[in-house]
């Protein structure tokens, strides 16, 4: 089992800690917020970004034309230093319940290392003591329709279906050994593939006092279709805070994970990706 790193416990006691103390000021004072306060549940549009400090796994297969790849199991071989990653989700309500929501995540990072074990990737060997280099973009991109078959005053829940596209990029490269003596075969290869999953989910809103909303999610779908065979599954769960339109703060916590075996031309092998952990975000309702 693969331990947090002393840097991203301390990331998420940052995180945890700056979100508790934006919830204490509301918590203090909501008489002076709660004239005009926004209304999760009424409202036309709210959009949200933040950002993961994250605890991910990513095991990635690059097959040959004849001979499987060697899975690379991502963050043992380059750590989780150098990342970047930010979400993006979206509502519209275009009528009292019925939704319209997108999401967007970004996750990507490079690195570079001495290799410990010989990869085979995409056909191409590269061997052990090799200086390695490594560049892993991830995005996923979703729609999804959204309709509340219980909606009350104070919280309603609802039913979705959706699509969501992973586009992922790989690159390994490798030109010299450990030493800076050049290889014999130099390898420099890069790897890309979208691959379309459908979702189906339920989500629940709630509104409690001082303008605190909590809001959960999970989805799930699992398909084999001509060159495409996995399963995706969403599970996220939050706390916001929003006293007027353009102001509001959240923590949450979200695990996602997606397993997928592809056989196209331009990617051929397997994706098994997960990601948990917490995230800040601020939000606007209009």
């Amino acid at each position: 089992m693969r331990h947090p790193s002393p840097e991203r416990h301390r990331a998420a006691r940052r995180v945890m800690a700056g979100a508790a103390a934006l919830f204490a000021v509301a918590l203090a004072t909501p008489a002076a917020l709660a004239e005009g306060a926004p209304n999760i549940l009424t409202d036309p549009f709210h959009l949200s970004l933040g950002t993961f400090v994250l605890n991910s796994d990513t095991q990635v297969r690059l097959d040959g034309d004849t001979d499987l790849g060697t899975t690379v199991d991502w963050e043992r071989t380059f750590g989780d230093a150098d990342a970047r990653r930010f979400r993006l989700d979206g509502m519209w309500r275009f009528a009292e319940r019925h939704k319209v929501r997108f999401l967007w995540f970004n996750y990507s990072r490079s690195r570079s290392r001495v290799s410990d074990t010989e990869i085979d990737w995409g056909g191409e060997i590269i061997p052990i003591n090799a200086e390695l280099s490594g560049k892993f973009s991830f995005d996923v991109y979703e729609l999804a329709y959204e309709y509340a078959f219980l909606r009350r005053e104070t919280y309603e829940l609802s039913a979705s279906v959706g699509l969501h596209y992973t586009d992922l990029a790989l690159r390994l490269a490798a030109s010299i050994d450990s030493s800076g003596n050049p290889l014999e075969g130099a390898v420099d290869k890069e790897a890309s593939v979208g691959a379309p999953l459908p979702v189906v989910g339920l989500r629940g809103t709630w509104k409690l006092p001082y303008n605190l909303v909590v809001d959960a999610s999970a989805q799930y779908f699992a398909l084999s279709i001509d060159e495409y065979d996995g399963n995706l599954h969403d599970y996220r769960v939050s706390l916001f805070w929003q006293p007027k339109s353009w102001l509001g703060v959240g923590i949450g916590y979200d695990q996602f994970a997606v397993d997928v075996d592809v056989d196209k031309s331009d990617f051929k092998g397997s994706l098994d990706w997960s990601y948990q952990g917490p995230m800040i975000y601020y939000s606007v309702v209009f």
